[in-house]
């Protein structure tokens, strides 16, 4: 066979429409602050970043941020107690957390939420919640390489026929739920053969047979998972 390509494909539809909009406004703006990044800065602790609105934006007074921590290692997890801050509309300096943990390499799901309030105004805006999976650097702190990746594979490619392997991280949080694998050409779903362990991955495979050679076939794979 030549190529093999196998992927997801999306066919997105744009409309457009003219709406006039008065330019007015009734209530005082109130903008949540947002969690922008989260750094590892060696092997056992990470940076959170967030960042407030403008001034000119934000008229809030009152700005509580909650930050929840989540600990996975392999079977191990642990949920931190939150981290809470209060600001008024003039003391909002604090932009970043150094977090500090005992564990080497581990993986931490940061969730970041806060609500707004403005004094004497019946208006207030629902918490927001926003989360990032991230990990802290190896050991030797010589290298970050952040959340492992689920790796898909074709092989044992014969001239009828082939194996799609899907390899799940053993280290990932998140346990696998299900898995697809179906030919784009002809509608044919993958036959599973069963799975294999090693020290890195899980691996589950799906056989395709009954194909023609010399010719390239298209794979629709897809996975679920659980937190």
């Amino acid at each position: 066979m030549d190529n093999y390509l196998y992927g997801l494909y999306i066919l997105f539809l744009l409309s457009f429409s003219i709406i006039t909009l008065c330019h007015c406004q009734i209530y005082p703006y109130m903008t949540e602050p947002k969690l922008t990044s989260v750094i590892p800065l060696n092997s056992t602790a990470l940076t959170i970043n967030w960042q407030f609105a403008n001034t000119s934006i934000d008229q809030s007074d009152l700005i509580r941020i909650y930050i929840i921590i989540y600990e996975f290692y392999y079977e191990y997890n642990r949920t931190y107690p939150s981290i809470n801050y209060t600001f008024t509309s003039i003391n909002k300096t604090i932009t970043s957390l150094i977090k500090n943990f005992e564990l080497v390499n581990a993986y931490y799901y940061i969730c970041f939420s806060s609500n707004s309030t403005i004094t004497n105004f019946s208006q207030y805006l629902s918490i927001l919640n926003t989360c990032i999976l991230t990990r802290t650097c190896l050991r030797s702190n010589k290298a970050c390489p952040g959340p492992s990746s689920v790796i898909i594979l074709s092989r044992n490619i014969t001239s009828n026929s082939f194996i799609i392997s899907f390899l799940w991280p053993n280290d990932l949080p998140y346990s696998s739920n299900s898995f697809t694998t179906q030919l784009i050409n002809n509608g044919q779903i993958g036959t599973y053969l069963g799975s294999t362990q090693n020290i890195s991955y899980t691996i589950r495979s799906y056989q395709f047979t009954g194909l023609q050679p010399r010719t390239t076939y298209t794979v629709n794979t897809s996975f679920s998972y659980i937190p």
